[in-house]
């Protein structure tokens, strides 16, 4: 799971069958960190070093050796190769700081010895390059190559078929990169035995694990999916489940792993939760809202032009397409879109949805249909490549949206959004999210508003930057609405 959902991770009685352990995968993070930096000081030594002149060679070449060094000492520090299974948002985060740490300790000497300064700014160079391409390596080989090795991934039995645990066995299915995979429920309710939830059979109930050790042994762990659900049973239930870890979802999002840690109150688990100032952050994020979406305008004016003319040659209609959208309270705003569909869109999904029982269906889960005929051809290359979006960048400058944040919640779909409204209604919609980078058009609605919930109160500068980083594969993959 996520070392950014809110959870806990108990280690209760030995496992029964050794799969992939996790000091293998930090091994294997080590030991690519080890090459890349290698990789990396040779490619170095033979550009940079030669060009130094002798007086400074000496200098040089031990500040290379220095800050390549110190990379996998600071990442140890953190932690980042102890732990094998958490998603890149926990990895950023960790990495962040440690080379944050490690400019600190190289400017306290900068500041204080005059000779030997150009040696730590050199060092302080080399080691920030290090962590650049240690992190985009560690991306490469954890959600590139390990997510295809099936066998890496920790088969998991999830306790409680409920809502919850049909979002933990769908999220598990969709990011691979989480380190495992859902083999089977097991519920106290009879009525959900022997049917599938999310795709993943319901086995039986809870006992079953304890009364039959071979279904058991098909798994390695388990998740609690709603630990709320047990209350003071949850004791008896952590020491039946015959698994070395048992990790318990806390809820989605209604606890922060950014405002949370566990503390150990003589033998008693406890939960400190330190809620953050967002002043700060705030203004930092309207700053940047306005200085990246004027000097984006202004760079993709021309290819605004151009889909504009392409969208009057394309079908009858206007260019722009504006759409009232939710604001949080009683406000809403005018979202701009390029026109990607047919003028009687909306009398062309009412006959469809009256006609195909499967096309509502399809609707009413997504709210989008995966082969939509109401898009015209042009439109369906703006939503592919998420060219239909540019024209928010204005809506952002006026301060209506944010470059980040949870979607823009059309007025009818509030209902749907239930209590979540007041949480995601706090904070400015986003052209970008933490949903549309996490599944975009494969989720369900009620799946995208508990991740909008879960980014409203996680919500962080490194976050941000995780998310713009990761739009930007998104977009470049053609992963479009």
């Amino acid at each position: 799971m996520s070392q950014s959902d809110p959870e806990a991770v108990f280690q209760t009685a030995p496992v029964k069958k050794a799969g992939w352990p996790s000091p293998s995968v930090g091994l294997l993070l080590a030991l690519c960190d080890g090459v890349v930096l290698a990789l990396l000081g040779w490619i170095l030594s033979r550009t940079l070093v030669p060009s130094v002149p002798m007086p400074e060679l000496d200098l040089t070449e031990r500040a290379l050796v220095t800050g390549l060094m110190l990379v996998p000492l600071v990442k140890s520090v953190f932690g980042i190769y102890s732990l094998g299974r958490f998603d890149y948002a926990e990895r950023t985060r960790r990495t962040f700081q440690a080379a944050v740490l490690c400019a600190a300790v190289l400017m306290v000497p900068f500041a204080v010895m005059d000779g030997v300064r150009s040696f730590f700014v050199q060092s302080l160079a080399i080691a920030l390059g290090g962590f650049a391409v240690t992190f985009l390596a560690d991306l490469l080989v954890v959600h590139g190559l390990l997510t295809l090795v099936l066998q890496w991934r920790t088969p998991v039995v999830i306790v409680g078929a409920g809502s919850v645990g049909a979002a933990v066995a769908e999220k598990l299915h969709r990011l691979p990169w989480l380190g495992m995979r859902a083999v089977g429920f097991v519920d106290d309710d009879e009525s959900l035995w022997n049917t599938r939830v999310s795709g993943v059979p319901v086995l039986g109930p809870t006992s079953m694990l304890q009364a039959a050790p071979a279904i058991a042994a098909q798994a390695q762990a388990a998740i609690v999916a709603d630990v709320g659900r047990h209350g003071a049973d949850l004791p008896g239930l952590l020491k039946a489940l015959p698994y070395r870890q048992v990790y318990c979802v806390l809820g989605n999002g209604g606890v922060t792993a950014l405002d949370a840690s566990y503390q150990n109150l003589h033998g008693s688990l406890a939960l400190r939760v330190t809620p953050r100032s967002e002043a700060t952050y705030l203004r930092i994020r309207r700053v940047m809202d306005i200085v990246l979406s004027s000097l984006l305008l202004v760079l993709v004016a021309p290819l605004m032009l151009g889909i504009a003319i392409l969208i009057k040659l394309d079908s009858p209609g206007p260019v722009m397409f504006r759409q009232k959208r939710w604001a949080g309270a009683n406000r809403t705003f005018d979202l701009l879109k390029f026109r990607s569909m047919h003028i009687d869109a909306e009398e062309q999904l009412k006959r469809l949805l009256d006609s195909d029982p499967q096309m509502r269906a399809e609707y009413e889960t997504f709210h989008k249909l995966s082969f939509d005929p109401r898009i015209t051809p042009f439109g369906r290359f703006l939503r592919k490549t998420s060219l239909d979006e540019l024209p928010q960048l204005w809506n952002i400058l006026m301060g209506d949206m944010s470059l980040i944040g949870p979607r823009a919640y059309m007025p009818k779909e509030l209902p749907e959004v239930g209590e979540s409204a007041a949480v995601i209604g706090s904070v400015r919609p986003g052209l970008t999210g933490y949903w549309q980078v996490s599944g975009r058009h494969r989720t369900s609605f009620q799946e995208r508003v508990a991740m909008d919930v879960f980014y409203v109160r996680n919500r962080g500068l490194v976050f941000d930057l995780f998310i713009l980083f990761k739009t930007a594969f998104v977009v470049l993959r053609g992963e479009g609405s």
